[in-house]
């Protein structure tokens, strides 16, 4: 009786098995799935601060500070002195997301732009699609804003050990190595923000960092450190 029991048991696990797997994949993944899990909610944020942003004109001459959630969640202005600093970071963000919404930036004929992205892709999309996607940027200020200064800012370490990420560093370095050399490609310049905040094994150093990926006060005046020569 009991394995008679048993084999229908096991069928049904297999089915339910199955279908669970299908339906992450459905919903675009492992990595989708942890992201949803880890950031509920996001979506509304993003779109909130997208309707907000569109509704504050940058004028000629700002400088912009372009990316995800970690330019966002800084008060650039207030930490390097100078109000002429517009923070358009918006939570969640990725270069899709950035090209989507350069013009009325480019528009405005920024003095500098100082650019910080790609981390967020990373849970959806292959390293070589961050890089292409880089370049179309580059290409997009160039040409949209030439006397704008640009300012390519390496992409964060990750610390998988505070929280997973689902992220991994070894492709963090190797989308950094491309940003240099798109940097020297098209001459624009390249802060290496990256080896600032690394601990000894190569990871976001746990005393800049909470969850692994987003940074601390401490963090962002190491950061400020690095920028202030730059601002103008």
């Amino acid at each position: 009786m009991q394995r008679k029991l048993l084999y229908p048991s096991l069928v049904l696990n297999l089915l339910f098995l199955v279908g669970a797997i299908f339906a992450v994949q459905m919903l675009g993944g492992w990595r989708f799935v942890w992201y949803k899990m880890q950031h509920r909610g996001l979506a509304a944020d993003y779109e909130h601060r997208f309707q907000l942003l569109a509704t504050m004109e940058l004028e000629k001459g700002d400088i912009v500070f372009l990316g995800n959630s970690i330019t966002a969640y800084c008060e650039w202005a207030e930490l390097l002195g100078n109000p002429r600093i517009k923070n358009r970071g918006i939570p969640g963000d990725a270069t899709d997301g950035v090209l989507s919404r350069l013009d009325p930036i480019l528009a405005a004929e920024p003095a500098q732009i100082f650019l910080m992205i790609g981390v967020n892709d990373l849970l959806f999309h292959p390293r070589e699609r961050v890089v292409d996607n880089y370049q179309k940027i580059i290409e997009r200020i160039l040409h949209g804003s030439p006397e704008t200064a640009l300012f390519i800012q390496s992409i964060l370490p990750v610390n998988n050990q505070l929280r997973s990420s689902g992220i991994s560093n070894a492709d963090i370095l190797w989308i950094n190595t491309a940003l240099q050399e798109l940097a020297t490609k098209f001459q624009v310049n390249y802060l290496d923000i990256h080896q600032l905040l690394l601990d000894e094994q190569g990871r976001l150093n746990a005393k800049y960092s909470s969850d692994g990926i987003h940074l601390n006060g401490a963090a962002y005046q190491i950061w400020k450190k690095a920028l202030q020569p730059l601002v103008r």
